[in-house]
């Protein structure tokens, strides 16, 4: 019992990381229903996360303390009386805390890098910036077409190059998906799963689900745009915009999978009521975290209590 439930944990992320990268990335549903396609993926990833620091967890402390207090402390003790648990249990809290200090290292330079580059991106805009015909808006003088808004700020960048090539609805079309950008913080959800990537570059997993969610975050702020613009034009301001480029930690309306999205727009939309749509997302909100941290809580409710020897 004591090395089995870390095995099950291990062998569930492992299942987890596999109906990802094999299964989810191939499913054409995500892209029907882009936020659900997003909490299935954040649901994998943080299941596979926390399932191998639980399990670490449960190699590195056997069994769980039945009192809090000094007698808990000297049932732990008896149980590392043994010299090859206590290397086993050395190496699983080496392991499980170098994992966890990984992760938070890379969210805290993450974070860090990015307030970095928009301080310096405000700089900029305040030189060379001036306001746009909508409130929130600023104007850049470049001949090169580009929409993109700026995280944390509330500010939407367009160049002249881009209010010359795009018409009034078109115009509208594209601000609507970057304020579906910063009204869902978008910015927030790409940044932990690239975080992830970056922190473990050595996991497909990791890789395609980033990948995936970047792709599924711009469908997501089309489909919010769309109802409330044309769907066409913004197909046409996003076909547009196909050749724009962005400075980093900013969201483009042309980001990635341009051909995806447009064909996408350019299909006739199921029809889907308004209450419909809120319900499920309620209960997308609500079930996500019970399914992603299940199988680690139960572990830890079956995991063995400390007994006196």
């Amino acid at each position: 019992m004591t090395i089995l439930l870390p095995l099950l944990l291990v062998s569930y992320a492992i299942a987890a990381a596999a109906l990802g990268a094999w299964r989810l990335a191939r499913a054409s549903w995500p892209r029907r229903m882009p936020r659900l396609g997003i909490a299935a993926w954040q649901v994998l990833t943080v299941t596979a996360t926390v399932s191998v620091l639980v399990a670490g967890l449960l190699v590195a402390v056997p069994c769980l303390p039945t009192r809090l207090n000094w007698d808990a402390v000297a049932e732990l003790r008896q149980h590392y009386a043994s010299p090859g648990r206590v290397v086993t249990g050395l190496i699983a809290a080496g392991g499980t805390l170098a994992v966890m200090a990984r992760m938070t290292w890379a969210i805290t330079a993450a974070m860090a890098l990015a307030r970095s580059r928009r301080a310096h991106h405000d700089e900029a805009l305040a030189l060379l910036g001036r306001p746009g015909p909508v409130p929130s808006m600023t104007v850049l003088d470049n001949d090169h077409p580009a929409v993109y808004c700026v995280p944390g700020r509330k500010r939407i960048v367009c160049t002249t190059g881009a209010l010359d090539r795009l018409d009034r609805p078109q115009l509208q079309a594209v601000l609507a998906h970057e304020r579906a950008h910063l009204a869902g913080r978008h910015h927030l959800v790409i940044m932990f799963a690239r975080v992830l990537e970056r922190a473990f570059p050595g996991i497909q997993f990791l890789a395609t689900a980033a990948g995936e969610i970047g792709c599924l975050v711009e469908m997501a702020a089309d489909d919010n745009a769309a109802r409330h613009v044309n769907r066409l034009a913004l197909a046409r301001a996003l076909l547009a915009l196909a050749t724009s480029s962005a400075p980093a930690d900013v969201l483009s309306a042309a980001g990635t999978a341009g051909a995806q999205r447009i064909r996408r727009l350019l299909e006739t939309p199921r029809p889907h009521s308004s209450a419909r749509r809120k319900a499920g997302f309620a209960v997308t909100l609500l079930t996500a975290p019970v399914l992603a941290l299940a199988a680690p809580t139960v572990a830890l409710l079956a995991a063995p209590q400390c007994l006196p020897w």
